[in-house]
């Protein structure tokens, strides 16, 4: 979708939002851990915790923290015996091994920060982790981070917070909230309120929440502005390169992510993947420019862009050679540039195997992700429309299966392609044999008329874990 459409569609939004009358809506599920109360019990703190969530929303891990009185960032120094943390306990042991806390990271910004513990509490390795963190107001603060910047991997821990201040009295500016004890978590490859998203249509297990049948996450209003599944950047130079899934410490394979955006918008799901069997991924993706050696059909100088950075994928796999496997995933109604008497289709097919067969040996599995079915220009509105009526979106405005699937070449080719490269197909999940629905499970599918919600994305994670662990046994 280019720039000008964008703002068409945002602006239709609006209007619709002026046309049709305010609707109560739905409530849906709550995704946030549950938030733990605590007493005021230490009258002479600004850090005395008056609520504290804590625990795994999605495939992260989420903070909400609340306090008695206002503080700041800069105020906090552990040497002045003033900080924020969250301690962490693994299995049995009494003591705290690890232990989150807040700092100033500069200007008065809060940071996290990791320290493991010994048996005696002292730490014995620390390090800053990198976490979304905002602060609603002064006596609030708002984190996400991904669960092995912490070292918690996939099974069971517990946690508590605590606070202290300085003051006369030490006691009365100590807190540890909940004040009964620890709170037992459980780290999960995705953890979703019950029969969310994609969960919906998981053909092993009828899965059906009355809560989610007049939901809508996120309404289209909102979708079309929100961004990918996190990604933190490593290169801006081609061929464009950031990182998901556990921190390189604690990875037990390299994986690479390559294609358009609807690679991109993959990942989503394949973080759930990375987390569950402790991958490293790199995304490499670039608009309009499938892993292919046909050209696309692109203004020239876009043309051009798309082969260099095609040329630095190929130089960027020879200096990589720890990626042993990698997923594609393109357009599936990209058009090509096809050389006079050559047919396009077959073309188009050839293109994607020569690619695939120009990666190095070291790469041992190549996994082609089916391109999703396409909504349509009328299904925003008509989402809207279900939603101010009551009416269940998703059936109200489905699309035939024949309009919203299309022709996927580099799925067929994946058929003809090497021993090396496989396909996955979760079209099922959006679609019947005759419809495909732009609402499931309560989570709207698509965020523009070709790309997946990162929520949806993230729903279809177990799914996708399920038959990636079947290919790579």
């Amino acid at each position: 979708m280019n720039a000008a459409a964008r703002i068409l569609r945002i602006f239709s939004f609006a209007l619709v939002a002026l046309v049709l009358p305010v609707a109560s809506a739905a409530a849906g599920p709550v995704r946030n851990p549950p938030a733990h109360l605590d007493a005021a019990d230490a009258p002479e703190s600004p850090l005395d915790l008056l609520s504290i969530s804590f625990g795994q929303r999605g495939t992260e891990l989420f903070l909400h923290v609340t306090t008695a009185g206002d503080w700041e960032p800069a105020q906090l120094s552990g040497a002045e015996g003033r900080g924020l943390c969250v301690n962490l306990y693994y299995g049995n042991l009494p003591t705290p091994r690890a232990r989150l806390c807040v700092f100033d990271k500069g200007a008065n910004k809060p940071g996290l920060s990791y320290a493991r513990l010994d048996p005696f509490g002292q730490a014995v390795e620390n390090r800053i982790i990198a976490a979304t963190i905002s602060r609603p107001d002064t006596r609030s603060l708002v984190a996400a981070f991904e669960p092995s910047t912490a070292n918690l991997a996939q099974g069971r821990y517990s946690w508590q917070a605590e606070s202290s201040w300085s003051c006369a009295d030490p006691a009365a500016c100590h807190d540890l909230a909940p004040s009964g004890g620890n709170v037992i978590g459980r780290i999960r490859p995705l953890r979703e309120p019950r029969c969310l998203g994609a969960a919906s249509r998981n053909p092993r297990r009828r899965c059906s929440n009355r809560a989610l049948r007049l939901t809508v996450m996120p309404p289209p209003s909102e979708a079309l502005l929100t961004a990918n599944a996190r990604c933190a950047v490593i290169s801006m130079a081609l061929p464009y390169t950031c990182q998901f899934g556990v921190r390189a410490a604690v990875a037990n394979r390299t994986v690479a992510l390559v294609g358009d955006s609807h690679a991109a918008h993959w990942r989503g799901a394949l973080e759930v993947v990375a987390q569950a069997r402790g991958w490293r991924g790199f995304s490499l993706t670039r608009s309009g420019c499938p892993l292919s050696t046909a050209a696309p059909d692109l203004p020239k100088a876009r043309r051009a862009s798309c082969r260099q950075w095609r040329r630095a994928v190929r130089r960027w796999f020879g200096r990589h050679p720890q990626v042993r496997t990698v997923f594609v995933s393109q357009l599936s109604s990209v058009s090509v540039r096809t050389p006079a008497g050559s047919d396009r289709s077959e073309y188009q097919i050839q293109g994607y195997i020569r690619a695939w067969r120009h990666l190095p040996k070291s790469v041992r599995q190549i996994v082609v992700l089916r391109d999703v079915p396409f909504s349509t220009d009328e299904s925003p509105l008509c989402i809207e429309r279900a939603m101010h009526n009551r009416r269940r979106a998703g059936f109200a405005c489905a699309v035939a299966r024949s309009t919203a699937v299309r022709r996927d070449a580099a799925a067929i080719a994946a058929q003809r392609g090497p021993p090396r490269v496989h396909l996955i197909d979760l079209t099922p999940f959006m679609c019947s044999p005759r419809l495909c629905f732009p609402v499931v499970g309560g989570v709207l599918v698509h965020k523009d008329k070709t790309h997946i919600t990162p929520l949806f994305a993230g729903t279809l994670g177990p799914f996708l874990l399920q038959r990636v662990s079947r290919l790579l046994r």
